[in-house]
């Protein structure tokens, strides 16, 4: 992508009516990360939204409202009660990347490897998109298609609300890479609600093994009204394959994709359900 020009807004409105005036021959700006990705050499002008105060991290009765703009090295040392997202972004890319990515850039377009995507389905996050008005949409009416598609007429995230995990709650995700930087093989992403040794309700979601991020729900229906226990979750993970086509890349054939992302899931599936057992309140 070549930037040509750049234009720094005073509000998410101006910034807004910049996009809408540019059209394509405009982007929004904020940590730039994903530039190199973007093929298309078209000269576009860049509106810089840095500025607008959408860095930030705020609890706000069951959720956990954060700022499109704000850097994942902020939510990786963020800590609260109820929260989980520091674990996930700790193990995105480097740290040098991690100062200058934002969460909104990561889930603004969504690439194949994309990891918070497959974390957001998975916690049921809530996206809120600035038209003039604020608008929430759920990760998975978010996720359906290729976010990008929906900034085309100028709209602007303005922050994304992840739920607080609550007493039986539970949440774990595992990302499978070769060194540190690397892209992920696989991501996989669990949150489970549990009644005692039951599973009350789960959301599983996996990403990088599969062409687009999305939520396996062959898994979950094998895992609701059960019991917690490995038994269970090797059945279910078993099952995934049903939701989405695994692929071979960077060597991988299919067919070991399809193992590393069962054995990726157990243990995603493991993670949430320990968590579950130790949260009571």
């Amino acid at each position: 992508m070549k930037l040509c020009e750049f234009i720094r807004p005073a509000s998410l409105s101006a910034a807004r009516d910049n996009l809408r005036e540019l059209g394509r021959k405009g982007m929004i700006l904020a940590g730039g990360t994903a530039l190199h990705f973007m093929q298309d050499h078209t000269p576009v002008t860049a509106v810089d939204i840095t500025r607008l105060g959408l860095s930030y991290i705020k609890h706000e009765g069951d959720f956990y409202d954060i700022g499109a703009t704000t850097p994942l090295a902020d939510i990786q040392r963020y800590r609260a009660p109820r929260w989980a997202l520091h674990e996930i972004c700790r193990r995105i890319s480097t740290h040098q990347i991690r100062n200058v990515s934002t969460i909104g850039g990561n889930v603004c377009r969504v690439f194949p490897w994309a990891d918070l995507p497959v974390i957001l389905l998975a916690m049921d996050a809530r996206m809120v998109i600035y038209s003039g008005q604020d608008e929430e949409l759920p990760a998975d009416e978010y996720f359906a298609t290729q976010p990008a598609k929906r900034f085309l007429d100028g709209n602007v995230l303005r922050s994304v609300k992840v739920p607080a995990l609550m007493a039986h709650h539970g949440f774990g995700s595992i990302k499978v890479v070769r060194t540190q930087a690397s892209f992920a093989l696989v991501t996989a992403a669990a949150f489970l609600e549990l009644d005692g040794a039951t599973i009350k309700s789960a959301r599983i979601a996996a990403g990088s093994a599969i062409p687009f991020p999305r939520r396996l729900p062959s898994v979950e229906a094998a895992l609701v009204g059960r019991e917690a226990v490995g038994e269970v979750f090797k059945e279910a993970a078993a099952k995934a394959g049903q939701d989405a086509p695994w692929r071979g890349r960077e060597g991988m054939s299919p067919e070991y994709s399809r193992h590393l992302a069962e054995v990726t899931l157990f243990d995603a599936l493991e993670r949430a359900a320990t968590f579950a057992r130790g949260r009571t309140e």
